[in-house]
């Protein structure tokens, strides 16, 4: 994932500056010709002018590396490294018009083009940095890690925390060091070496672990990756030395860079990187779609729960998110107000195994609940908690705490995936399917995840809503 994602937001970066800088050249070029009758040989000259450019940008940019996201270098650093591209670029073009005699590259349009690509290309850059801070500062897709060090790990440890720009966070710091526990101590939480990491796994908010012990012990490690992998969680190990482990819960294994350190990822979780975020933005604007257009059954639905029993619209309730964040779930209210106070008296009435309660006729649930779990209608507001980043349109049901504290520990990597308003156990059955299959839905979902997965549960998901097998 981390290797994909770099590759991916590296080349993006890469072709966004190339294209801001075709619009550079081409705004200095009809500003020149703006008054003037253009023949037809001038076109053809930008034309080719264009070319040359983007193919020198794009080589160069590469060269520089100045297609990274993360921030490793200081302002002036930055303009420096885009001062001697734009030189380079515009040497180059310069040579080609003394070959070519093209008028579209001549001294006057190259030394404004290289001024206002200058400026544009570390405004871009630095502006990127600030939006990525403003956003990273505020909780957004911040990666939650715990580190496994050692007394040689300072330095690696200093290089993940300057990776603010790619949303790291360092949950807390594992090591047996007297001198990374004295450093480190005030900033991160310290958990002692000798401390079992599964305990550790379940009791914190971790997406992934990053192993950079110097002293390395090859069974540790194993042992880690499993323990990860068990609860689909990303295990990362400095490279110096490899560790080879085979199984069905490992889903994949890759090299990947954290600041230019090597580093081995072992990972039981989707690592189509450009997919998830398409996953992501369609997630945003179908929800936003959505709310948009039945925003009017959104009032009729409140109106009918009024008239009802006049208690309340909606119902929250908190749930266990990605990697077990904690979030608030909303829901039409479908039950009476005081359901929940009266769930103990109907323990024994439950027709699931395991943790979950469900009951086909359910005594709680309102005249208007009934309909509205029958068509799905109740979870619309849902929708609400896809906007906010807590929840997919499509993936494991948000489960509530006290199911997750009974969970077997192979059922937790259920909760390696944003968990969503529908998956495959919506359009399988629900109700009518025993926990333990429940749970290896998720399971089969998580592991053959797609995009075209997604779309086929979308559209079975509707066909559910119009027959209203709900219940």
């Amino acid at each position: 994932m981390l290797k994909e994602r770099e590759y991916t937001l590296e080349k993006m970066s890469i072709i966004f500056q190339v294209l801001l800088s075709l619009g550079c050249f081409t705004l200095v070029w009809w500003s020149a010709n703006f008054s003037a009758v253009v023949p037809i040989e001038s076109i053809h000259e930008l034309n080719n002018s264009l070319i040359f450019v983007a193919l020198l940008w794009f080589l160069l940019l590469e060269q520089f590396g100045l297609g990274k996201m993360v921030r490793t270098s200081s302002y002036r650093q930055l303009f420096v490294a885009y001062f001697k591209l734009v030189s380079i670029g515009v040497a180059f073009l310069f040579v080609i018009n003394i070959i070519s005699g093209y008028e579209a590259l001549n001294v006057k349009t190259l030394v404004l083009f290289s001024v206002l690509n200058l400026v544009v290309l570390t405004g871009y850059k630095n502006f990127f940095f600030l939006i990525m801070r403003f956003f990273r500062r505020r909780g957004y897709s911040i990666r939650q890690i715990l580190v496994i060090a050692d007394q040689g790990s300072e330095e690696y440890i200093e290089k993940i925390i300057h990776t603010k720009d790619w949303g790291y966070n360092i949950r807390g710091i594992m090591s047996g060091c007297k001198t990374i526990n004295s450093k480190y101590k005030d900033r991160y939480k310290m958990i002692p070496e000798r401390k079992n990491l599964k305990e550790v796994l379940d009791r914190e908010t971790i997406d992934e672990v990053i192993y950079c012990k110097t002293d390395y012990n090859h069974d540790e490690i194993t042992r880690f990756i499993l323990e990860c992998a068990e609860v689909g969680i990303s295990f990362h190990h400095y490279t110096g030395m490899i560790s080879k482990v085979h199984g069905k819960r490992i889903r994949s294994s890759s090299f990947s860079l954290i600041n230019q350190l090597p580093f081995v990822t072992y990972m039981t979780t989707p690592d189509n990187y450009a997919g998830l975020k398409i996953k992501s933005a369609f997630d945003f604007f179908f929800s936003l779609v959505v709310i948009l257009l039945v925003s009017p059954v959104f009032i009729l639905i409140a109106i009918a729960i009024k008239l009802d029993d006049g208690g309340p619209v909606f119902f929250k309730q908190e749930r266990v998110g990605l990697n077990g964040r904690r979030f608030y779930c909303y829901k039409f209210r479908t039950m009476v107000a005081n359901a929940e106070a009266l769930k103990a008296s109907l323990m024994g009435q439950n027709e699931q195994e395991g943790p979950v309660f469900k009951i086909t006729m359910d005594p709680r649930v309102t005249r208007v609940g009934r309909f509205l779990r029958k068509t799905s209608l109740d979870e619309l507001p849902q929708f609400y908690n896809v906007i906010r980043g807590e929840m997919s349109v499509v993936g494991p049901r948000p489960p509530i705490p006290s199911e997750v504290e009974k969970y077997k520990r192979w059922q937790i990597r259920r909760l390696s995936m944003k968990p969503g308003i529908t998956c495959i156990w919506q359009v399988s059955g629900r109700n009518d399917i025993p926990f333990e299959e429940w749970m290896r839905l998720d399971m089969k979902y998580i592991d053959n995840w797609s995009l075209a997965q997604d779309a086929l549960l979308i559209l079975k998901t509707v066909k559910v809503m119009l027959v209203g097998t709900g219940k």
